[in-house]
């Protein structure tokens, strides 16, 4: 499942370099999502064929920068009065607690549970916002041939699907000892979905 994950990453990552420049541009920190998305899974699946090592500082890594981009992405298309304050605030306070969650709490070369728990509620936050601004600002019948609009469904069924599963990670493995076999396939199931429906926003770009 990790390698068709892959695959679809690999797929997006070459829809976006084949739009449009403009189309680049305007989407640039989405393209920085997915080539570190792309980054973050080949070290997995080398690290899973070769090396055996504990790599849960890489996730971390990628963990901590996903949603700084992504509320820059979001920047420039939810139009309110106060936004660069509530953006450039909400990734300070993020990368904060990240941080300190990654030296002090749950360390480095743990899975930062806490980290992704609290990204995903920020992630539901912000689709949940653009869409109300997006209803408001545009007709029902147009919505659903913007780019955006796929790529925030894509964000918000990703986030809500794997919320429960960043939460309950900790106490799955520390109390109940679970291998978390399940838990790893519904989040790879989900990240295909994430990642074919963002394909998909991607593509109407080029149209």
């Amino acid at each position: 499942m990790s390698h068709l994950q892959f695959f679809f990453i690999m797929i997006g990552m070459v829809i976006f370099l084949t739009i449009p420049k403009t189309g680049r541009r305007e989407f640039a920190e989405l393209g920085i999502i997915l080539f570190l998305s792309l980054v973050t899974e080949f070290t997995g699946l080398l690290n899973l064929h070769f090396f055996h090592t504990n790599v849960n500082l890489v996730f971390n890594s990628f963990n901590l920068l996903n949603l700084p981009f992504a509320v820059l992405l979001y920047r420039h298309r939810i139009h309110w009065a106060r936004r660069d304050l509530f953006s450039y605030s909400l990734i300070t306070l993020f990368v904060l607690f990240s941080l300190i969650n990654l030296f002090f709490i749950q360390g480095p070369f743990t899975f930062n549970s806490y980290t992704t728990s609290l990204a995903s509620v920020c992630f539901i936050i912000l689709s949940l916002i653009y869409f109300f601004v997006l209803i408001q600002q545009l007709p029902t019948e147009s919505i659903t041939k913007l780019p955006m609009f796929w790529i925030n469904t894509a964000m918000l069924l990703y986030y809500s699907g794997t919320f429960f599963l960043y939460l309950s990670r900790a106490y799955l493995v520390n109390v109940l000892k679970d291998n978390q076999i399940v838990s790893w396939l519904i989040h790879n199931l989900l990240g295909l979905m994430l990642y074919g429906i963002l394909s998909y926003g991607m593509l109407l770009v080029r149209a």
